[in-house]
């Protein structure tokens, strides 16, 4: 009997040491993870040497997973991956392969996406890969850029080794100092040619300086005459009138008188003639314009242009308009000003100040020396006051569209009109508030615009769509997050501000 323990013994031993083996060899197979705990996704790469089984997946250097296949699909190869439950994966999550060491190991690191898209389901596509090239690409690319310098490094040593290098060197040298000494000639002759021009040019505006005294003499020179020759032919009408109706005995008297009366014509014709020639020959500011073309051309090019701009003026199209809105959550009105300049029907000018009782946010830092503290202490205080936002934008419209951008409510922010049943139906959309701390979104407000009578018209619609409410602890004033509101408004055109002024009382 005493022999038969001792061999059951023995077997008994190699089977359990058996069944352990295949236990250790199944879970090395299978992985350090199971289905229960963690879920499946697979990606396709370009490239997948350096990666196999339980080849690590990380997150900021810790483990999180563990690739379990790597097969080829066609040109490309299937890389499945097991990553643990407790690590969220969206759509837009990536892998990016990563060289561990010099030996040609790898690993991948995962990048779980944003909370913004949906989460991967269990079986799925990661879409985001990124590829880095094995060792043996970078000593290939290596090995080129080597033979590219020797080649380089030959041509110079053939073109400058030698005699024949060293003269060419020598030439090279030569012309570069040649070449210099002409440079600094002709920056010589250049000045003293530019130092002759600006006393040409002070010359002129002397002689311009002279003329133009010279010309407010002729002018009152002309002035002068004219009179001259207006009480010339006056007294010349009433000489005639007197020869006609007087006698043969005044005759002779006025015949003299016509006399001295011709002689002082003749002068002033000799002032007409002589002032005539000073304008011919182009002396005095009537006649360089008319003498010079030139300067008559831009005298005509400014008249159009002061022109076009009287009518540009003229065509401005001005509306004035009152909006009140109640705000549900707030539980207090918004009221606005605004004042639109539309130069042309499809684009115009919004200038806005709006009264919003969320009020503006400033934020004041106090520095402290707290007794029992060495250090200086910075304390961050945020106070909210109610006052005035102010808009600037400008739109322009496109079909059924207008599109806008500027300053809305003293930030910057973009908005969109889009417009229906001929304009009496209006979609409003801003975005604007992109960079405020106390917004986790920016703050997006759409309403819907009815014109319900002639200037007449009703809005409905929500603001901060995107950010949860917030409010003041002490005064309970909302800050932020969604809010609905409703109202309705009016405004005034050209024509209708034009009827009022009259009646509007004078101070």
């Amino acid at each position: 009997m005493k022999r038969f323990v001792t061999p059951f013994r023995v077997g008994l031993l190699v089977l359990i040491a058996g069944g352990c083996l295949m236990a250790f060899i199944l879970f090395t197979r299978k992985g350090g993870m199971g289905k229960d705990e963690a879920m499946e996704a697979h990606a396709y790469f370009r490239d997948a040497s350096g990666l196999g089984t339980k080849s690590r997946i990380q997150i900021a250097g810790i483990p999180v997973g563990e690739v379990t296949g790597v097969t080829l699909e066609g040109t490309r190869a299937k890389v499945t991956v097991r990553v643990r439950r407790d690590v969220v994966l969206h759509q837009d999550a990536a892998l990016i392969k990563r060289s561990e060491s010099l030996l040609g190991d790898y690993l991948l690191d995962l990048n779980p996406g944003t909370e913004m898209t949906p989460p991967l389901k269990d079986g799925e596509e990661i879409r985001k890969v990124v590829d880095v090239q094995g060792m043996e690409a970078a000593f290939a690319s290596l090995s080129q850029i080597t033979e590219d310098i020797q080649q380089v490094t030959g041509a110079l040593r053939d073109v400058l080794g030698g005699e024949k290098g060293a003269g060419s060197l020598g030439r090279i040298v030569d012309n570069m100092v040649r070449l210099s000494d002409s440079v600094d000639m002709t920056v010589r002759t250049s000045s003293e040619r530019l130092d002759s021009i600006l006393r040409n040019f002070e010359g002129v505006s002397k002689d311009v300086r002279g003329m133009t005294h010279s010309n407010e003499e002729s002018v009152g020179h002309i002035v002068k005459n004219i009179e001259v020759i207006t009480q010339d032919t006056r007294e010349v009408l009433v000489t005639v009138r007197q020869i006609i109706g007087s006698g043969e005995g005044d005759l002779k008297d006025s015949v003299s008188s016509l006399k001295k009366t011709m002689e002082r014509l003749d002068r002033s014709l000799a002032n007409i003639e002589e002032v005539t020639a000073k304008v011919k020959n182009g002396e005095g500011a009537v006649g360089t314009l008319l003498s010079d073309e030139r300067l008559g051309q831009k005298l005509a090019e400014t008249v159009e242009d002061v022109s076009s701009l009287a009518s540009t003026l003229t065509g401005l199209q001005t509306e004035v308009g009152l909006q009140a809105t109640w705000l549900t959550g707030q539980e207090t009105s918004k009221n606005s000003l605004s004042v639109r300049l539309a130069p042309r029907p499809d684009k115009y000018y919004l200038l806005e100040v709006v009264d919003d009782p969320r009020g503006i946010t400033e934020t004041i830092y106090t520095q402290t020396n707290p007794p029992s503290s060495g250090e200086p202490v910075l304390q961050q205080q945020k106070i909210t006051r109610q006052g005035f936002t102010f808009s600037a934008q400008f739109a322009k419209r496109y079909y059924f569209t207008t599109l806008r951008f500027g300053i809305i409510e003293s930030t910057g922010g973009v908005g969109a009109d889009f417009h229906f049943f001929k304009d009496h139906l209006m979609l409003r959309l801003d975005a604007f508030n992109f960079s405020v701390d106390e917004l986790r979104y920016p703050r997006i407000r759409t309403s819907l615009r009815a014109q319900a009578f002639d200037r007449i018209f009703v809005t409905v619609g929500m603001d901060d769509l995107l950010n949860a409410p917030q409010r003041d602890i002490n005064t309970r004033r909302m800050l932020a997050g969604r809010d609905f509101f409703f109202g309705g408004g009016l405004y005034f055109t050209d024509d209708d501000l034009k009827a009022l002024l009259p009646v509007l009382p004078t101070p």
